[in-house]
């Protein structure tokens, strides 16, 4: 399963920083500056500390970009510990960390995308964030508002769908979850009809087309606008690269974004 979160790039402060004339990423530039702060990695293989892991170009939808792997400091809580301190037995309060794993993309079209293996690793993408934009840059998040998710609704197939803040008079009613057969054409939901226009749009599980060799017509795709999260079962892909996918989704959100 992927966890992905979708920020776009700028550089407010220094505007010619990593930017050509058009507009465009110097993506050399900013993978030298990647190589740089790279992630130290001790003899045994373990991660020491923060930083990038062999960032490099690739080719993906017919743009160049630039992926890489990201250690980040994550916290596993406060344990008290027992200690001896001047010969008198005590216990002190202290923080553990380790180093997660996130696999990152960046477009010359100054997209960034994270992407997590587990949802426990999701509790260091402020510090993959943070990282990034210690090189340089403002990152913006891409906002999955319930205004995206009803524009999704209306032009793909879907399944699922959760409205929070409900407000229909003479109902108590103040989220609800349901779902539905997509195939079933006949008969619309009933839940659906009822509250669709009294509560705010916060998760919706639909079909997004996708023709690629080794997937099927279409992918499960999962958004929640609680921490802007997008879902993906890589297994549905069929080999097919989930980098292009996740591209090739971002451009269809922004698409959507667009339109009035």
């Amino acid at each position: 399963m992927a966890i992905i979160n979708l920020f776009s790039l700028n550089t407010a402060e220094q505007l010619d920083l990593f930017y050509t004339e058009s507009g465009a990423l110097k993506l050399n530039d900013l993978r030298d500056v990647m190589i740089e702060k790279r992630a130290p990695i001790g003899n045994n293989g373990a991660i020491n500390g923060e930083g990038f892991i062999n960032p490099n170009f690739q080719i993906r939808n017919e743009v160049q970009v630039i992926e890489s792997y990201c250690s980040s400091q994550g916290s596993l809580g406060y344990y008290n510990e027992a200690r001896m301190v001047n010969e008198s037995f005590t216990t002190e309060r202290i923080q553990h960390h380790y180093y997660g794993k996130s696999f990152i993309i960046i477009t010359q079209e100054s997209d960034f995308i994270i992407k997590f293996d587990y949802a426990i690793e999701e509790g260091t993408k402020n510090k993959v964030k943070s990282l990034i934009e210690e090189l340089g840059f403002e990152a913006t998040i891409f906002r999955l508002d319930n205004d995206l998710l009803r524009k999704v609704q209306n032009h793909y197939d879907w399944s699922a769908a959760k409205l929070d803040k409900i407000e229909r008079f003479g109902d108590s009613t103040k989220r609800v979850s349901y779902e539905i057969d997509p195939a079933d054409d006949q008969h619309p939901s009933q839940v659906d009809e009822d509250y669709r226009e009294h509560g705010k749009m916060s998760h919706i599980t639909f079909e997004l087309p996708y023709d690629v060799v080794g997937a099927p017509n279409t992918i499960t795709v999962k958004l929640y606008t609680q921490g802007n999260r997008v879902v993906i079962d890589e297994g549905e892909l069929g080999g097919s690269p989930i980098e292009e996918f996740i591209l090739y989704l971002l451009g269809e959100l922004k698409a959507l974004k667009r339109e009035e």
